[in-house]
């Protein structure tokens, strides 16, 4: 009879620890999903060549805590406040060219920021600067002489695939608020 009761505290040491692992796991990876760590998997050629589609990225959401997005950095922008008709959960993955106060505009066919052209910045921002033939025509830099000045709080994004990308050049500049993210690396490429 003594050692039927010695059994009950030599389980309840083994499954109370269990038990608290188990929830500090569960705890843990909630943050770790809601203010480190996401998995997306890019489904356009938006980013091409950078980001093909079908590529799984990793994006983090704790640098933009501590800092503001910079210029070449590649975010993840919820289409939350976009007003077209689209998933309103969805990420985009984008590359920031204009941050605020910067000056865009396009001259011979090629976007310049502050008078420097993107592929010659340092560090260079974007594989090209070409804009190419587009189609919807955009409302912002759609041709030489176009300016576009980033206004404060707001961010101009593109798509390394300048032929074929839906970005600020269409849509307008993106405010910090949408910026949720920043990517951290490629975790698996289809190429």
């Amino acid at each position: 009879m003594s050692s039927a009761r010695n059994e009950h505290p030599v389980i309840f040491l083994w499954v109370l620890p269990v038990c608290i692992l188990a929830l500090l796991t569960v705890i843990a990876g909630g943050a770790l999903n809601v203010w480190a760590l996401r998995l997306y998997t890019v489904p356009t050629h938006s980013m091409s060549p950078t980001i093909s589609p079908g590529d799984t990225i990793v994006v983090e959401k704790f640098t933009y805590c501590f800092s503001q997005p910079k210029r070449g950095d590649l975010v993840g922008i919820s289409v939350y406040e976009l007003h077209i008709s689209l998933d309103k959960g969805e990420i985009w993955c984008r590359r920031i060219i204009g941050v605020p106060g910067d000056v865009l505009e396009v001259k011979f066919g090629r976007i310049h920021v502050n008078g420097c052209p993107l592929s010659e910045c340092k560090p260079p921002v974007a594989p090209t600067d070409r804009i190419g033939p587009l189609s919807p025509y955009p409302s912002y830099l759609a041709g030489d002489e176009d300016h576009f000045f980033v206004q404060e709080g707001t961010y101009f994004v593109i798509g390394d695939n300048l032929a074929d990308s839906l970005d600020s050049r269409y849509l307008g500049p993106f405010s910090r608020k949408s910026i949720v993210s920043k990517v951290a690396f490629i975790l698996h490429s289809r190429d």
